[in-house]
């Protein structure tokens, strides 16, 4: 269910569920965006061009903050079916919605007297204003129609990690819709911003509500995205500091073989992965915490192909949108910033938009679960 523009790509067959996810496939060659609404403030940035991106000289990036700022920006999902992009405030407990043609902006608190993180938003498949939404160490059901101030509280409510302390981070549907959901150590008391390391695992939620752990002692769960031919998972476990592959079978789900295909330290790169998205050319983009960077990647050969600097620090992820999916949508944080940090980026925090990267994305997968009584196994 990538939406993918002018192709479609085979879905396999080993369920009848599959036949709906070619719904979501479009031709967007009639589609053009004649007016862009910025919500807040817009500023277009020439950025100078790096000595090892591959671009050429007269090519220039536009970057527009498209929201104010929030604590902590996570998970952007373009949602194909109404154009909106969502994404999460995450310790404010927050889910954001930002429709691009209008300029709108809403956000919601959890309902129910929930008060913990939020780590994800994602539309579930069929149902309208319906959402999975991460919370702590479960996902759950909301109901959400874009412009009220709270959300229902939440439903069929699952226990991912009962490991002590944990909670969960990035998600992303594959294409069969099946969920991807990972988790990350407690914040260390004595040190904030830093994390536990090796508590966290990477899990896959099946239809029916079956959890799976698919891989085990993972510092922090993030980046999630699929080769173009669905036969490799790429992966960032943030304390690694590199963009890891893993052979996939769709069918199953099951993962193998892992290895680094980009270690930033050996690029000298600083900052700390974080989320990631692919684009046409099957070239990953990754946003960098503890820096104003994002990175274009090569996955088969490992080349740093462009390097975008941000007017903001804490970049956390990466999505395309926009009714041409040519759109980099970008979320960051203004957490654990400095003073000086603040007066130097005062976007931090902000949503972003990107235009003319020369790139095209695929549009967020949702959610593919049976809602039903059987999967209510464990509550908040």
């Amino acid at each position: 269910m990538f939406a993918r523009p002018l192709v479609k790509m085979p879905v396999p067959n080993d369920s009848d569920d599959n036949n709906n996810n070619n719904n979501y496939y479009c031709d967007y060659r009639h589609r053009r965006v004649i007016f862009s609404f910025v919500w807040l403030l817009g500023c277009s940035i020439a950025l100078p061009q790096p000595n090892h991106a591959n671009r050429s000289a007269d090519e220039a990036i536009k970057i527009e903050a498209v929201t104010p700022a929030l604590e902590l920006g996570e998970g952007p999902h373009w949602d194909i079916s109404t154009q909106n992009l969502y994404f999460v405030d995450l310790h404010k407990s927050k889910i954001n919605r930002y429709h691009p043609e209008t300029g709108d902006y809403f956000s919601a608190t959890i309902g129910g007297n929930y008060n913990g993180p939020v780590s994800f938003v994602i539309p579930v498949q069929g149902q309208a204003n319906t959402f999975t939404v991460g919370l702590r160490e479960s996902f759950g059901v909301v109901k959400w129609d874009g412009l009220t101030p709270v959300t229902s509280p939440p439903e069929y409510l699952k226990l991912v990690d009962d490991t002590p302390g944990v909670r969960l981070n990035d998600a992303k549907a594959d294409l069969t819709g099946r969920l991807w959901l990972g988790t990350m150590g407690g914040e260390i008391k004595e040190n904030p911003g830093n994390y536990y390391k090796h508590q966290g695992s990477l899990f896959s939620v099946e239809r029916d509500g079956i959890v799976v752990k698919r891989l085990t002692s993972v510092s922090i769960s993030n980046g999630l995205a699929w080769s173009l031919d669905n036969k490799e998972l790429y992966y960032i476990d943030t304390y690694k500091f590199a963009v890891e592959a893993y052979d996939f079978d769709i069918g199953s789900g099951e993962l193998s073989n892992g290895r680094v295909i980009f270690d930033l330290p050996a690029n000298k790169i600083n900052g700390d992965p974080d989320g990631m998205t692919i684009d046409t050319d099957g070239n990953l983009w990754v946003a960098c915490f503890n820096s104003d960077l994002i990175l274009k990647i090569d996955p088969k050969t490992g080349k740093l192909l462009l390097t975008v600097h941000l007017p903001a620090y804490q970049i956390t992820s990466v999505a395309f949108g926009g009714f041409d999916l040519d759109e980099l949508y970008v979320t960051t944080a203004a957490r654990f910033l400095t003073e000086e940090q603040k007066s130097k980026k005062k976007l931090s925090g902000a949503v972003f938009k990107l235009t003319g990267t020369g790139s095209i994305g695929y549009a967020g997968v949702p959610v593919n679960l049976h809602l039903c009584p059987k999967n209510e196994l464990d509550i908040i």
